[in-house]
């Protein structure tokens, strides 16, 4: 099953997001901080700087295990840190961390990590997912140009004719531009027509190697052509 849009497998990614309280934030101090009351700059700075020593860390970790697992060198590796962000740059992968609010709640914080792979999952070894200390558990599609309505109608319709024959169900909102299959064992194929992308979670696999051998294997016709565009080093 392949949705009507022109993917982009050469822009694919990994990904993680986590949305969590603002007040679990390390350097949030309940008698001295208050929540933000509306999204915005502000509230994003103030959020980066609660996570600032969190985020931090977590680069080092990434930067450090790529070293310890993947027998880099120094020279090999580039890791940068900026306010609300960070990234570690390698032969085989780049990561990138970021931290601001949570768009659907501004009480919320959302963690966002995206790992980029250079390499296929054949060249990456068994513990490379050791590296990252939070697994991702997305395999992300660009496509092309955001549907119109007419197309819409048609990705539902295939994601219906997937469910009929399969199993499984069909969420979707128009007025958004979402659609998600979710298959009988919790698995989710989701369409973001605003944002460009195709996302897959296959449930009880996460990892950035394990995500796309898996996801190779139950839907070539989504991940097929990432595995080929990764093996071929564009």
């Amino acid at each position: 099953m392949s949705p009507a849009l022109d993917l982009r497998p050469e822009r694919a990614f990994l990904r993680h997001r986590q949305s969590v309280a603002i007040r679990s934030l390390p350097g949030f101090v309940a008698a001295r901080h208050r929540l933000p009351a509306s999204l915005g700059p502000a509230g994003d700075a103030f959020v980066a700087r609660l996570g600032a020593e969190a985020l931090a860390q977590e680069i080092r970790e990434v930067y450090d295990g790529a070293k310890r697992l993947l027998g880099l060198r120094r020279r090999q590796l580039d890791r940068a840190i900026a306010e609300g962000g960070g990234n570690v740059d390698t032969p085989q992968f780049r990561y990138a961390l970021e931290l601001g609010l949570d768009r659907a709640d501004p009480r919320r914080a959302l963690w966002q990590r995206q790992v980029v792979l250079l390499v296929g999952p054949s060249g990456l070894s068994g513990d490379f997912d050791q590296v990252f200390p939070v697994a991702c558990d997305e395999l992300v599609v660009p496509f092309a140009s955001v549907a119109e309505r007419g197309e819409f109608d048609d990705i539902v319709d295939r994601l219906e004719d997937f469910a009929e024959r399969h199993g499984g169900g069909v969420e979707e909102d128009e007025d958004s531009g979402r659609a998600a299959l979710v298959t009988r064992d919790g698995s989710r194929i989701e369409l973001d027509l605003p944002a460009g992308e195709l996302s897959l979670r296959i449930f009880g696999h996460d990892g950035c190697r394990e995500l796309l051998l898996e996801a190779e294997r139950r839907f070539v016709d989504l991940a097929g052509p990432v595995v080929e565009a990764l093996d071929r080093g564009t």
